[in-house]
């Protein structure tokens, strides 16, 4: 383990000193001045793109080095609170819900009585009523369908009072030992705003089942809840994802409840109740699995709201300056939202190069003593390889990439 550590350390320092290097050569020996606007706007925007990329790689390297696993502490069983369940619904199946219930009904607790589950229907839907009457659950809705899920979730606490919420998604069923296993941080003294648990799926996602790949790689969400999220209890930066999770009500309430001015309300309601002072875990122990998108058109559909979310919730809260953020936790979430952003400069990417080969328009020069060599672009992102496309013997001619 120490070798390990020792490499991983020397791996990172070396990484991080060659990329400092890098950037001093690009930003000051390379952009293309006096070879026109175009020239000059290209080489710009790809080393803007190089610097997201860099700042991205450089939180993550933070994040990995040295992960926190929060130790599951042990607890008095007769502390345990009062817990309510919300499942959200809107246009799920019955069929669906009755495996989520179920599964609700059937997590371990010293004293089930204390566990309250609620149906939250956002449609007023008959056969929803009667699933959770025939199951013995509570039903919860309202008139007025203001808010999308927030608006939901935000209705449901008006309707419970227990201490201790849990936000489930319609196909999210939970294991026996969810609430055991997430309960007992609230009860040390801590302030405590919300345990996130990784989002497991039940079914191949999209990935795997094209590439017939379901026993041989890992779902594409693995990685980051239950890697990427755990390093982000360092900074105390842990996103909230909206289901599979257990929240203080009081930290909530705090907040104002769940936000509603986002399409990601959990995106949101995570940095708000960081921003307050609230201590946020993220484990790698997988408590509940659901289903994944079922297609092309579900899944670029779900990725779409997220982006929009998180770029819009950049935009409302104006994460650079927001009280009661860290600079850690900001450089955390601004990592996040730039992210979105990689379909834009994959772009900058493919077409720094299609830019030089075909309409001869430099992005990228640098200075040599004796000629000049003509390449494609190097991205650091890509790693695409240096092509020599042509040579030149004038002394006077810059050596362009």
């Amino acid at each position: 383990m120490n070798y390990l550590s020792t490499r991983n350390k020397i791996l990172v320092t070396a990484t991080v000193i060659m990329s400092c290097i890098y950037v001093i050569w690009r930003t000051f020996f390379t952009i293309p001045f006096g070879h026109g606007p175009l020239a000059v706007t290209a080489g710009l925007a790809l080393l803007i793109v190089e610097l997201i990329g860099m700042f991205e790689l450089a939180v993550h390297f933070y994040n990995m080095t040295r992960l926190e696993y929060p130790e599951l502490p042990v607890v008095d069983e007769a502390l345990y609170p009062d817990v309510d369940v919300f499942i959200a619904t809107y246009n799920e199946p019955t069929s669906l819900l009755f495996k989520t219930i179920n599964g609700c009904l059937n997590m371990d607790y010293p004293d089930r009585s204390k566990v309250h589950i609620h149906l939250c229907d956002d449609s007023n839907r008959p056969e929803m009523r009667d699933l959770a009457a025939h199951l013995g659950i509570n039903y919860l809705t309202r008139t007025e369908h203001v808010h999308a899920k927030a608006g939901n979730l935000n209705n449901a606490m008006k309707h419970t009072s227990s201490p201790l919420i849990v936000t489930f998604d319609a196909d999210m069923i939970p294991k026996h030992d969810f609430l055991t296993s997430c309960v007992p941080y609230f009860l040390t003294g801590e302030k405590i705003g919300f345990v996130q648990t990784p989002q497991s799926f039940y079914n191949p996602d999209q990935f795997q089942y094209n590439l017939y790949s379901e026993n041989r790689i890992p779902n594409e969400q693995d990685y980051f809840y239950r890697d990427v999220q755990v390093g982000r209890n360092k900074s105390n930066s842990v996103i909230y994802g909206g289901t599979n999770t257990v929240l203080s009500r009081q930290a909530l309430e705090d907040v104002g409840g769940f936000y509603t001015g986002s399409i990601t309300e959990d995106f949101a309601t995570g940095i708000e109740m960081q921003s307050k002072g609230y201590r946020c875990f993220a484990t790698n122990k997988v408590l509940a699995s659901g289903l994944a998108p079922g297609d092309l058109k579900s899944l670029i559909k779900q990725r779409q709201r997220w982006a929009r979310g998180c770029i819009q919730t950049g935009k409302k809260m104006n994460l650079l300056f927001k009280k009661g953020l860290s600079f850690a936790q900001k450089l955390n979430y601004i990592s996040s939202i730039t992210y979105w952003y990689s379909g834009l400069k994959r772009l900058l990417y493919i077409m720094s190069p299609i830019l030089f080969a075909v309409f001869g328009v430099l992005v990228v020069m640098y200075h040599s003593g004796d000629s000049c060599v003509l390449v494609a672009d190097v991205s650091v992102d890509q790693h695409l390889p240096a092509n020599v496309i042509r040579q030149y013997s004038d002394h006077q001619m810059d050596q362009c990439i």
